[in-house]
């Protein structure tokens, strides 16, 4: 990787190293990111509901079709901003949450068997929501959790009380897990944060033992609300490096040495006044004072994907 004027990142494609793109195929910002400085960037970096959006420009990887930024942070960049990280569930109760979980838990068992004796890795579990699920389910050997949010420790600490865990606070410290030793490794909107997908899913490769599963859930960059949104899409933002379709994701775990098992939507339960502020700022309109009813809730399959994938 190169830097742009001494600012930012020059990078191939995160799946296949090309350097090919579809020259007929980008979606930025107005003005795209890659003109502004770092200093300007920093202001979008976190909230949805933004005067001004801005993000890297987007293109499509002309050899294996991934959507990915070819400009992007520098390491150290992204460790200032995540410091500075909102809550990206803000507004959105832990009830809502909860269920929502417990969807995509039933789905993953639902999409592939999980082989008994072996750890549990999950990378982002902030809370424990879906940590929670698995153990009132299945009963894992050790429990490594790499969360960089210091200030939730204490609450996975207190779920995982008589358990056998670890918790991680940087996934430099995933060479602490014993190679072939986890029977699942979970990722729930993580994969499309890192700057370099295909090293760290090879390295979760590594970590399973076989027939081990791992299971991610991703925003869907071909989903009939990101095509209808174009680039008022909320997940087009600074903090997606590159976001997947069914047809990328499969193609980065294969050649990252997994069997992808199936891709399913997924449901994900809101707050109806949650969805219809993000539905009005996302048409133009802006940011608008509703109630909140979070009692009003509805599940819908808008543009997440789940994907299950097996170590042979």
């Amino acid at each position: 990787m190169s830097s742009v004027s001494g600012l930012f990142t020059v990078r191939i494609c995160p799946t296949c190293a090309s350097t090919e793109l579809d020259s007929a195929w980008r979606i930025g910002s107005e003005p795209p990111g890659e003109t502004m400085s770092f200093a300007e960037l920093q202001d979008s970096w976190h909230g949805f509901f933004k005067n001004r959006k801005l993000f890297f420009t987007y293109r499509r990887c002309a050899s294996c079709g991934l959507v990915y930024s070819p400009v992007y942070f520098t390491a150290e960049q992204l460790a200032e901003l995540y410091r500075l990280m909102d809550d990206n569930t803000a507004g959105v109760s832990a009830g809502v949450l909860t269920k929502t979980q417990r969807g995509y838990f039933n789905l993953l068992r639902s999409l592939a068997a999980i082989p008994a004796g072996g750890g549990y890795l999950e990378l982002g579990p902030d809370i424990g929501s879906f940590t929670r699920e698995a153990m009132g389910a299945i009963d894992f050997a050790h429990y490594w959790m790499v969360e960089p949010n210091l200030e939730v420790h204490g609450a996975l600490g207190e779920l995982l009380r008589g358990r056998e865990y670890s918790l991680l606070s940087d996934d430099s410290q995933l060479e602490e897990v014993p190679d072939k030793s986890i029977s699942a490794v979970v990722a729930i909107h993580v994969i499309d944060h890192l700057r370099d997908p295909r090293a760290r899913l090879e390295q979760l490769h590594r970590k399973l033992k076989h027939g081990g599963v791992i299971f991610l859930v991703l925003h869907n960059q071909q989903s009939i609300i990101a095509r209808f949104f174009g680039r008022r899409w909320p997940p087009y933002c600074l903090q997606h490096p590159q976001i997947f379709a069914p047809s990328s994701v499969t193609d980065i775990l294969e050649r990252a040495g997994f069997q992808v098992v199936q891709v399913r939507a997924t449901v994900n339960h809101f707050p109806i006044m949650y969805l219809l502020r993000h539905f009005l700022f996302g048409v133009g309109i802006g940011r608008v004072p509703l109630p909140e009813l979070a009692w009003w809730t509805v599940g819908l399959k808008l543009q997440n994907i789940a994907v299950a994938g097996r170590k042979l």
